[in-house]
């Protein structure tokens, strides 16, 4: 692969049961374009230290030995039940009229950034949702402030930050693969960058993500992230709830979780506890699966509807718009009619494409998002770098040209 080495971006993303690394070329007109993807199967929280950096160190060198590169830096995103969200704002007062330039506006999202977080936080990202200037013409709301003319401007910023000592673990994490850390990405930032575009502009649009440990829910309103939250609560919760309440084995569990259908399960009227069946041994995995139903409904029915009173408390849910349901736990029989009825909006699987599972189409949405964010992160490198280049060759040229005496 013939491209130069800063115009090369490496990613490792850790998630509960596999590590995946994505090598990507910046273009300059073309924008990043995937050269390799390689993904490692783990069970991540049972690993050890070691065994952590060995599962991503193997997956970022079969990308890099795909792509046919030398790793020297690595961005990471690893999934994080503390990743959550407020609202924050910065501004800049020029004091006259001025045309605004990017250094107003990089000073707006800094003043966000340094807001308190609390000593348990730590900020992982600040996403611009809305600008606001004033000038002589009175205030107003623009999608960019740069190249406006203000005495003074606003930004209102989604904070996104998770718990302190997260980029102290991926900075350990990436001197153990040594190799230089270019940034930590939030997850669910990444996957909003991976939808968005597949997202309708019109209502609210609530994108959840059930995963294995985790489950994310991200809001848009008026085409900007307006809301992150992620939990601990996930497909293995559901399968650790089957084998208690039915005495199995969390092998067996696991394979009863993926014949259920939670709507069948209330239609039956099967409560929480199940009941007792005596069927003959050829019969006993079907006499389970209901049972299986209930215990599934139940702890859905708790969790979703906790976070959907959340949700209208703080005005993220409108009575416009849609659900999409991502992440292999989209994948459980009558999820998707059952979160109908607590949200009260239309669900969708993933993206709406027929064609693709939401579980598999997550990968992909996934890997889109991170390649996004780490080109985004790298271009604003690279400039700043360039800036402070021609600052410097500037400085040197006044001091060279500068008569003596």
């Amino acid at each position: 692969m013939t491209t130069a080495p800063e115009n090369l971006l490496v990613i490792a993303d850790i998630s509960s049961h596999h590590v995946a690394a994505t090598v990507a070329a910046l273009h300059p007109e073309h924008g990043e374009k995937v050269a390799a993807h390689k993904r490692v199967d783990c069970q991540w929280f049972d690993l050890s230290e070691r065994g952590r950096v060995d599962a991503v160190a193997e997956a970022v060198r079969l990308a890099c030995d795909s792509a046919g590169i030398e790793p020297w830096s690595v961005y990471l995103s690893h999934s994080d039940a503390t990743v959550s969200s407020r609202i924050g704002t910065g501004w800049a007062a020029p004091g006259d009229e001025l045309v605004l330039t990017g250094r107003e506006r990089d000073y707006c999202l800094r003043r966000a950034r340094e807001q308190a977080t609390g000593a348990d936080r730590e900020m992982l990202d600040v996403i611009p949702i809305a600008w606001r200037l004033r000038s002589r013409d009175g205030e107003r709301e623009v999608a960019d402030p740069v190249g406006e003319k203000a005495t003074h401007v606003t930004c209102e910023a989604l904070l996104v930050s998770a718990r302190r000592g997260h980029r102290d673990e991926l900075h350990a994490l990436a001197k153990g693969l040594k190799l230089e850390l270019d940034a930590v990405i939030a997850q669910p930032v990444a996957l909003y960058r991976g939808i968005a575009g597949k997202l309708r502009a019109r209502g609210t649009q609530v994108v959840i993500d059930c995963g294995a440990r985790h489950t994310a829910i991200l809001v848009r309103r008026k085409d900007k992230l307006v809301h992150v939250e992620v939990h601990t609560f996930g497909g293995d919760d559901l399968t650790r709830r089957i084998a208690e309440n039915l005495h199995v084995s969390l092998e067996k569990a696991e394979d009863l979780k993926r014949e259920v259908d939670i709507g069948a399960s209330f239609a039956a009227g099967v409560g929480a506890e199940g009941q007792q069946f005596i069927f003959s041994e050829i019969q006993e995995r079907s006499a389970l699966v209901l049972p299986a139903a209930a215990c599934c409904a139940d702890a859905l029915n708790v969790f979703f509807k906790d976070r959907a009173r959340d949700l209208r408390d703080h005005s993220h849910l409108g009575q416009q718009g849609q659900i999409h349901l991502v992440g292999r736990g989209a994948n459980l029989g009558g999820l998707a009619v059952f979160l109908r009825d607590i949200f009260e909006l239309p669900v969708v699987l993933g993206t709406g494409d027929r064609t693709r599972q939401p579980g598999e189409e997550l990968d992909g949405l996934l890997t889109a998002g991170l390649v996004c964010w780490a080109g985004d992160h790298r271009r604003m490198q690279l400039a700043g770098r360039s800036a402070g280049f021609r600052k410097t060759a500037s400085g040197l040229w006044s001091w060279l040209t500068k008569p003596m005496g």
